[in-house]
């Protein structure tokens, strides 16, 4: 009988109860909520706490009642929450004001009402009235199943109008934010499609966005691609798994490349499905005194045989629970780590209600299983490969190249994406300053920019040395 990951999650000391995922890494990770509340407090910081705070309602009252105008009251207390939170100097402690508060919780939970869909929306300020993909919505793809793919919405489709009002003046995020709302509710979309504009009505369901993307790379090794670490992301990676198995693959690359984190469920759902019982996943040391130690383990028997090798990728921009989920798999033997070290995010943040918002505030650090604390240093993967990235000498060749229109003229005049037409604009182009290794990525990626969304190929190991080395290292057990 098929188990859910959320029955075969143990923890050693404790029921995981809620889950309001927070961001973190380079964009702030989404990290578990503190499943106990205990209260530790010395009598002396107490009384200071109470003096302080009898101080600032006797400020408060006082400019109340002198303050020439009306005072506003919600805005005093999100501003003395928000205050307090960011006296503590921590990047990652904030407060969440009502007014965000619902993007906040859809943005770590991963689910949302809406019709489904990736999107861009370029800033109105970029908008040429030539050109409608610079000041109309793209559908850069639908979600499978979604209402926007039941519709018939296709990637490259253009929304001009929606329920009737134009979308020239929105950001990205006012487009996103119209396109959602509450399940069940409807909205109508004028799509522009090869110079012929339809109405479109759609009703809104819940949505949850993917996070795990995978293929069949080099004949029969399994690629996964994993973006973030939400709630539903050890249930979607299952299923990827299990897809890729009967598939026949011979071994496994997941990247985390520039996973900036998610909630630490996710990830150690996401490991315990190639863990057999009585791993330790990670452990977590908050503040002295406060009984926040806890240890989480691997429960039930492996979904992966274990001959089946496992390779993940790492950058500098994989960090928080990317970061545990790597070591998780790495510590425990279960899989190589190839690429450059993560970015070293080795600290938890509870995540509460507080008024109409949210606050978030840095309670612990955690440990990986070989008892490492990795916060500011990273982990250091097993096989080193450099990344491949422009130095401060070349930018200025780079950006002369951009000028140009060098790449898009090439592109243009050669559109078949082949390999040599890829690798001859780098020999012709090697004279200008510009690595050839990065004339190829350039070149590589303005034509993937040019094929239709759901055309682009999953990876590329011919032009990608990382994944490359990947796929050596499986094919040859180093």
């Amino acid at each position: 009988m098929k188990r859910t990951l959320q029955r075969r999650l143990s923890l050693s000391m404790i029921t995981l109860m809620i889950l309001l995922p927070v961001f973190g890494g380079g964009s702030m990770e989404q990290i578990l909520a503190s499943p106990v509340s205990t209260t530790y407090t010395r009598a002396a910081e107490a009384d200071q706490i109470s003096i302080d705070v009898a101080s600032l309602e006797r400020l408060y009252r006082y400019v109340d009642s002198i303050y020439i105008d009306e005072v506003d009251k919600q805005k005093m207390f999100n501003d003395l929450a928000s205050a307090l939170i960011a006296s503590l100097d921590d990047p990652y402690s904030f407060y969440v004001p009502p007014t965000m508060a619902k993007e906040y919780q859809e943005e770590t939970s991963g689910v949302y009402g809406g019709i489904g869909t990736y999107l861009n929306k370029p800033a109105p300020e970029n908008k040429d009235l030539s050109d409608p993909s610079t000041f109309m919505i793209t559908i850069v793809s639908p979600f499978p199943g979604s209402p926007a793919q039941r519709a018939g919405l296709m990637a490259g489709d253009l929304i001009s109008h929606i329920d009737g009002e134009k979308v020239d003046d929105l950001t990205s995020y006012e487009a996103s934010m119209k396109l959602r709302g509450e399940p069940n509710t409807p909205v109508t979309i004028t799509v522009y499609r090869n110079g012929t504009s339809f109405d479109l009505s759609l009703v809104r369901e819940r949505i949850t966005t993917p996070t795990v993307d995978s293929g069949v790379i080099d004949g029969n090794i399994g690629y996964i691609q994993l973006s973030e670490f939400t709630p539903q992301t050890g249930n979607q990676l299952l299923e990827h798994v299990q897809k890729l198995q009967k598939e026949g693959i011979v071994g496994l690359v997941i990247d985390e490349r520039n996973n900036s984190g998610g909630a630490v469920d996710g990830a150690m759902q996401s490991a315990n499905i190639f863990l057999d019982e009585g791993k330790t996943l990670v452990t977590i040391q908050g503040k002295k005194g406060t009984m926040r130690d806890q240890r989480y383990i691997s429960t039930g028997k492996a979904e992966v045989p274990s001959s089946l090798p496992i390779v993940i990728l790492t950058n500098g921009g994989s960090a928080s629970s990317a970061e545990i989920f790597a070591a998780a798999m790495k510590d425990n033997g279960r899989a190589t780590l190839i690429g450059s070290k993560t970015f070293g995010k080795g600290i938890v943040q509870d995540v509460f209600r507080f008024g109409e918002g949210f606050a978030q505030v840095t309670t612990a650090h955690y440990y990986t299983p070989n008892g490492e604390n990795i916060h500011k240093l990273g982990i250091e993967p097993d096989i080193a490969v450099e990344d491949i990235q422009l130095s401060d000498e070349q930018i200025p060749a780079y950006e002369q190249l951009m000028t140009d229109q060098v790449i898009s003229t090439y592109v243009k005049e050669n559109p078949e994406p082949s390999e040599e037409n890829i690798r001859r604009f780098a020999s012709l182009n090697k004279e200008k300053g510009i690595d050839e290794i990065i004339l190829t990525l350039l070149v590589r990626n303005e034509y993937l920019s040019k094929m239709p969304y759901d055309k682009r190929p999953i990876a590329d190991p011919l032009f990608d040395t990382t994944l490359n080395r990947a796929v050596q290292f499986i094919r040859t057990g180093r």
